[in-house]
């Protein structure tokens, strides 16, 4: 379909008719053999368009991470069971668009359930001098990226426990069945574990009398029973986030977008973020992008694969995603107030649960980078140089400037190799009329015959 094809085939039709002298049956070859070259040649031409055209669209703008050179660090320390390290640390950015790159620093056997690491992002009015005094759990704002302790317990059990039958909650006296620990209601049986049948519940916001939700992710009673684990064999691919709007979390306030290994828990009250790569969470950079827009909290998570530290060679061997769009249409963002990243090593004592051990003596270190300006100046962020834009490319750029397409160079030549045939075939028909045997016969009107008009 390209005019100057279509020119030089009309051409063609002309001058086959002209030379050929009203033999339909030569004319007619001619023509047959300019087009069958001019449709190998334009259909290649149509080809090769349409992989310019995909190239043109995967070579659209790509980029990929390194992690930082330099960074902050926090410290813990754990001795005898007792881990006590450095404050809070927390660094202002500017939003609505927040990153941060951390390091959880630990030795491969000490993973542990109640050693809490913690990054997230919280606005803090001027005259809020701790995060504690102004996060989600006092009526703030509060966008929990990382906190490694609440989810991830795939091996736990119960125990019978009466260490609770003389509280508020329960109202009871101690006793024993036995060897069996229970508790006993004004005077009646000396009841034990699971007598209300609260295991099997899933529901933490729909628990039957006596039942409660443990801080392990499961049902129990609370008066006769404790759940129980060994906080350092658990799942530790998974890392828990969360999000408060005025002080508010919860199932009812979110519409959980979700997008790769990200689940909700506990009533979209804590949300688990896998790793992707099946490997844990820790002695490798992650990449922690969140962004606040409208009534639109939008978390992104970058694993690096695990290295040493300062190994900036590490790729990026999973990213994961999702969302949560208020309920409500609470705005997420106010840039009237200063945001900061917030980040935080602690101790966890469960409350409903009974570890099998203490912490191990051991050193953790949180190790953090936060991108001042990521959308305009992130020195971790690079474009991905394609094939023709390597330095040993400029000729082929300059070529490419001096001649832009393939695709007209190609229907240019189809029509130049068209107009080749013609030529020839002009040529060598003419000859063979002047030198054709005299005792041919020929009839006036076939030699001065004009060719006709052709038609539009």
């Amino acid at each position: 379909k390209h005019p100057l094809g279509l020119g030089v085939l009309q051409a063609a039709a002309v001058v086959a008719l002209c030379t050929c002298a009203g033999n339909q049956s030569s004319a007619f070859a001619i023509m047959l053999h300019l087009v069958w070259h001019y449709v190998i040649l334009t259909a290649f031409a149509s080809v090769l368009g349409e992989e310019q055209g995909n190239e043109t669209q995967d070579n659209a703008t790509q980029y990929y991470f390194t992690p930082p050179e330099e960074y902050e660090s926090a410290w813990i320390k754990c001795v005898k069971g007792v881990c006590k390290g450095s404050n809070a640390s927390r660094v202002r950015a500017e939003g609505p668009h927040f990153t941060a790159y951390v390091y959880y620093d630990l030795p491969e056997w000490s993973y542990d359930k109640r050693v809490i690491f913690t990054s997230y992002v919280q606005p803090m009015p001027d005259d809020c001098e701790s995060p504690n005094d102004c996060d989600g759990r006092t009526g703030g704002n509060e966008f929990d990226m990382v906190e490694t302790g609440y989810v991830g317990f795939n091996n736990t059990w119960f125990i019978n426990d009466h260490m609770r039958c003389e509280t508020k909650a329960c109202n009871a006296q101690k006793c024993w069945n036995g060897k069996v620990p229970g508790c006993s209601w004004e005077g009646g049986p000396c009841k034990q574990g699971d007598y209300n049948g609260c295991n099997v519940q899933k529901d933490p916001d729909n628990m039957p009398d006596p039942c409660t939700w443990t801080d392990v992710q499961n049902g129990f009673s609370m008066c006769t029973q404790s759940a129980a684990l060994d906080p350092m064999k658990q799942d530790f691919t998974k890392l828990s986030a969360n999000a408060y709007l005025d002080g508010e979390t919860g199932v009812g306030l979110w519409n959980f977008i979700p997008k790769g290994a990200v689940t909700a828990v506990n009533n979209q009250r804590a949300f688990a973020v896998g790793t992707g790569d099946g490997k844990r969470w820790g002695n490798r950079w992650i990449r922690l992008d969140l962004t606040l827009k409208d009534d639109l909290m939008w978390y992104s998570y970058s694993f690096f694969e695990p290295k040493p530290i300062n190994d900036t060679s590490a790729k990026i061997t999973s990213k994961q995603e999702f969302g949560l769009k208020s309920a409500k249409g609470k705005p997420t963002f106010d840039s009237a107030t200063p945001h900061y990243w917030i980040f935080t090593l602690w101790q966890y004592e469960y409350e409903f649960a009974v570890p099998v051990n203490k912490v191990w003596d051991s050193m953790r270190y949180l190790h953090y980078y936060v991108v001042q300006d990521p959308l305009h100046n992130d020195t971790t962020s690079h474009i991905v140089q394609l094939a023709q834009e390597l330095p040993d490319s400029d000729a082929v750029e300059q070529l490419a400037k001096t001649v832009p397409s393939a695709v007209p160079v190609l229907l240019t030549a189809a029509g130049i190799v068209m107009a080749a045939f013609l030529v020839a075939s002009f040529v060598m028909l003419r000859w063979r009329h002047a030198t054709r045997p005299q005792l041919l016969t020929t009839s006036d009107d076939d030699v001065d015959r004009e060719c006709l008009p052709l038609q539009e």
